[in-house]
């Protein structure tokens, strides 16, 4: 990241102080803090408050921008997740980590950490909180509908452990914030933890993963407000490479689970796959943890890295793929980026490729809104599709604010912003050959 870009860059420890785009709708822009204390995990930064303006680019307002933010500092700054919570509060997670490649060299006032920031519907900064000296992986964000409002943050502490004020975070590790930001409880979910989803009571559902030897069992939990485990279900004798990653919660109250499954796995007297046999599988859990159904298609290797679920119950599948993917009268291949749609009882719906950019390696990221409608982002482009499938429209994420006039950008996660389109995060490079920095960013983005 440039450590001089002015009104928008980590000094000391002022954090994602927002560029936001007034872009006929009337909006104020959101505020930063600043504060020049000395590193404390959790710590929140001080109140005071920098608003910086930006004008819209008729290019940027063509696409339907709301309003957005670029962050950064002198480190590779990225934006991991993206989570929307009670009253429309976007949620997002920032990883800090120093210039690591082999073609950029360090430079003075590089950070490592972790940034969790909650924005107001209209882009106002409700409080920040920053986590130094953390190498962390896979982070995440939840955010909880209910009236309590709760943040969770789940990760992998891989090298050394975590600590956001309530003592040491190892492994795979799972961390509930009240509403104003200030740590509440923290669990060991597993080995590893890959993805979580906030139901409507204050919990969360988990997807994790228990290591004995060199056996990797996938773990699903469904924590309760107060952390108790409202059951938890682990699944043994998949075949390496299994990566059941990504979960979600149907209104209901049920759990989906899905990912790349090798071998056979049995569930509640059911049998998916097969010896040596890849292919993917989406399951459905009742409230009590037992299945409801299960779908398999066979014969497919890739990952599956996202999974949304309307208001009707539908579930939506995302990720990429190699070799042939088939869901019921519909194939694609060779290879590339994938979405499919799920009835609320198993039932097969439709299958679709969305687009992608040049920087598609994040994955693909999905979500569905109060009509049904799916929105897909991968690399620099947002897909949507029409509650059936049908309608597919893409468009390009531009980026913004780029002071080079060479710049990339890769989303890395979607949510859906009731009543104004969808969250999107995931980072901006500026410049070229091996003077580029990378920022992260968050905007939302409204349907055309």
């Amino acid at each position: 990241m440039r450590s001089e870009r002015a009104g928008r860059w980590f000094h000391g420890w002022r954090v994602l102080v927002p560029v936001c785009f007034l872009w006929g709708m009337g909006l104020g822009c959101g505020s930063g803090k600043e504060s020049s204390e000395p590193e404390v995990p959790g710590k929140e930064s001080s109140s005071g408050t920098q608003t910086s303006g930006s004008p819209p680019q008729p290019s940027e307002s063509k696409q339907g921008t709301l309003w957005g933010i670029l962050a950064g500092g002198p480190q590779d700054d990225t934006g991991t997740s993206v989570a929307v919570g009670r009253g429309g509060d976007v949620v997002m997670v920032v990883s800090q980590t120093p210039r690591q490649d082999e073609d950029r060299a360090p430079v003075a006032g590089e950070r490592l950490g972790v940034v969790v920031a909650r924005y107001s519907p209209e882009g106002k900064v409700r409080w920040t909180r920053v986590h130094p000296r953390m190498r962390l992986s896979e982070l995440r964000v939840a955010a909880s509908p209910s009236t309590d409002g709760a943040v969770f943050l789940s990760g992998n502490a891989f090298l050394y452990s975590a600590n956001f004020g309530l003592g040491e975070a190892q492994d795979g590790f799972l961390v509930r914030f009240a509403e104003d930001g200030m740590p509440m409880w923290q669990r060991r979910v597993g080995q590893k933890v890959w993805s979580s989803s906030a139901d409507s009571a204050g919990g969360v559902l988990v997807a994790g993963e228990e290591w004995e030897g060199e056996v990797k069992d996938p773990v699903l939990t469904h924590y309760a407000a107060d952390g108790a485990v409202r059951w938890t279900r682990r699944f043994p004798g998949t075949g390496e490479g299994t990566a059941l990653r990504a979960v979600a919660l149907t209104p209901s109250g049920r759990a989906v689970l899905a990912g790349q499954l090798v071998g056979k796995l049995e569930v509640d007297g059911k049998t998916f796959g097969d010896e040596d046999r890849k292919g993917f599988v989406v399951l459905e859990f009742d409230e009590a943890g037992k299945l409801v159904w299960g779908r398999e298609l066979p014969g497919v290797d890739g990952r599956v890295t996202s999974v949304a679920v309307g208001p009707l119950g539908r579930v939506t599948v995302a990720g990429d793929f190699k070799g042939l993917l088939m869901w019921g009268g519909t194939s694609l291949g060779t290879s590339g980026p994938f979405v499919f749609g799920v009835g609320k009882e198993g039932e097969v719906r439709w299958l679709k490729q969305p687009e992608c950019g040049d920087e598609s390696r994040e994955g693909v990221s999905a979500a569905v809104d109060d009509a049904g409608s799916v929105a897909v982002v991968c690399g620099d482009v947002l897909t949507r599709f029409d509650a059936d499938g049908a309608g597919q429209e893409s468009r390009k994420l531009p980026p913004q604010d780029c002071s080079s006039g060479s710049c990339v950008l890769s989303a890395t996660g979607i949510a859906t912003a009731p009543g104004k389109g969808w969250a999107v995060t995931g980072w901006q490079r500026d410049g070229a050959g091996v003077a580029w920095n990378q920022d992260a960013f968050l905007r939302v983005v409204t349907p055309r």
